[in-house]
């Protein structure tokens, strides 16, 4: 059974109705949903040479993972958002991979919920420091990380290679 960590609740005046959103941690049977999430946006486009959105057995890796963490946002039964965090315990360092919400979703909290739910998480291990890397252009990333506490480093250049074919386009 997951874990819930948050629970937000919106009440409208207007219309009397109260939306739900819960952050728990994910389960192998939200795989398929999450992947849809990231299959027609750009944010998570593939081309031959670079691969940008996680192949199945990497995001149920991170499912079954004791010490990696993948929590997804859900309203009204509906996956609207996630966050997959890389923990190391060697360096004691978590690194966010991704901070994911759907465009019908965005500048509603979703993001920052997902965000706190996950440092919480993180503070009760022994992780002494938390990364994100995003493209310097990004001034919207940047912004949402800076207006959580996250101090802005220098630019750099992502590189990577592609080591096994399980980690291929979707």
């Amino acid at each position: 059974m997951s874990t819930i960590f948050y629970i937000f609740c919106q009440v409208s005046a207007k219309r009397g109705i109260i939306k739900t959103m819960i952050i728990r941690e994910a389960k192998i049977s939200d795989i398929a949903e999450i992947r849809k999430l990231g299959a027609n946006v750009y944010e998570f486009s593939t081309t031959e040479e670079v691969v940008t959105f996680w192949p199945e057995h990497i995001l149920r890796n991170c499912v079954e993972s004791k010490t990696d963490w993948l929590l997804v946002a859900e309203k009204d039964s509906e996956i609207i958002g996630f966050i997959i965090c890389n923990n190391s315990r060697v360096f004691k360092k978590a690194v966010i991979e991704n901070v994911f919400v759907s465009p019908l979703h965005r500048k509603k909290g979703v993001g920052k919920k997902l965000l706190e739910s996950l440092l919480a998480k993180i503070q009760l291990t022994d992780c002494e420091y938390v990364a994100v890397a995003t493209g310097d252009n990004n001034n919207t990333a940047i912004s949402f990380y800076v207006k959580n506490g996250f101090n802005r480093g220098g630019n750099f250049a992502w590189m990577d290679k592609v080591l096994s074919e399980k980690f291929s386009k979707l």
